[in-house]
């Protein structure tokens, strides 16, 4: 059973990084670039994402074990973001208010809803959107919060209404109460809903891929103060949750999702919320494309190769 999860994972991850490139292929050949891509990023964000997820919540079966894995999702992802902001507050307290917030922000926050989101439904299907959900419902409130009061230099005033009124938020306030009222939408509804579902993962990928064509490798291989970060984003943090999580006896889709969540790369918004608040939004480009480029190799290897995590998956075969 263990051996063949894991053949499973492994063909899922292969799947998925083969679709980002073709999004590698078609932006260096110039068919389908970084810049058309960012529009494509508009429709997922705002239709493709919330459709998936609001389908995930009408198709999901109420059931008490679904009920208790919302609530420790929940649990899950809060304690993942307090964990990842204390350790970078601990880790980078020496550096000057700009150059700490973007560190924090960087290390803090995966890109949950781009990557990982669609990388947890390939790999667990319904369950991996279901939960996946709640750990990005988490990351919007921090993100609005601490998140942007950081990287703005703690500047910034709190909006408010962005924890609220943003596209993931209001897919997962919209999905809630129909799971909770067992809503079944008819034929002629879900179809549609599914099938706009299903290309939540294939677009994702693409536009990731097309991002991968535009880093510079050199500068990130150059720069040696991006590899500690990644390695707080990619393996530091995911391990030590992971580890939490078994302690607290979380299993199954609901490990996978969560484990996912919390090893993604760096969110791509940290360049945007750099540039937006006069920081360093440079770094935070470079910070985003070193992790999201070494996750290529990281995240395959936490769920398929990592010794950790095959140990801690035999202890349940």
């Amino acid at each position: 059973m263990f051996l063949d999860n894991l053949k499973t994972i492994a063909l899922q991850v292969f799947i998925l990084y083969l679709m980002a490139g073709v999004g590698f292929v078609t932006d260096k050949i110039g068919l389908f670039k970084q810049s058309d891509g960012k529009r494509l990023i508009d429709l997922i964000f705002n239709v493709v994402l919330p459709i998936a997820i609001i389908n995930t919540f009408i198709k999901m079966e109420y059931t008490p074990s679904h009920v208790k894995g919302l609530v420790v999702a929940f649990v899950c992802a809060i304690a993942t973001h307090i964990f990842a902001a204390l350790i970078s507050l601990f880790t980078f307290k020496k550096q000057n208010v700009n150059l700490r917030g973007i560190y924090h922000y960087a290390t803090v926050f995966s890109n949950a809803s781009f990557l990982a989101l669609p990388l947890a439904q390939s790999v667990i299907g319904e369950e991996g959107i279901f939960y996946c959900s709640v750990y990005v419902a988490v990351f919007n409130i921090f993100a609005f919060t601490y998140g942007i009061y950081e990287i703005s230099g703690r500047k910034a005033k709190i909006d408010l209404k962005k924890l609220i009124f943003n596209p993931g938020s209001i897919s997962v306030i919209i999905g809630l109460p129909l799971f909770f009222l067992k809503f079944k939408a008819p034929y002629v509804i879900e179809y549609p809903l599914q099938m706009i579902s299903n290309c939540n993962s294939p677009l994702a990928m693409i536009v990731f891929g097309t991002f991968l064509a535009n880093s510079n490798f050199k500068n990130l291989i150059k720069k040696k103060e991006l590899y500690f970060v990644s390695f707080l984003r990619l393996v530091f943090i995911p391990v030590c949750m992971l580890l939490l999580f078994k302690i607290f006896n979380v299993n199954g889709d609901l490990l996978v999702a969560m484990t996912i969540s919390a090893a993604a790369p760096t969110a791509t918004n940290t360049a945007m919320y750099a540039a937006k608040y006069d920081n360093d939004a440079a770094l935070g480009s470079e910070l985003a494309a070193q992790s999201s480029v070494l996750s290529v190799i990281s995240m395959p290897v936490s769920w398929h190769s990592h010794p950790l995590y095959s140990f801690l998956v035999c202890l349940n075969c």
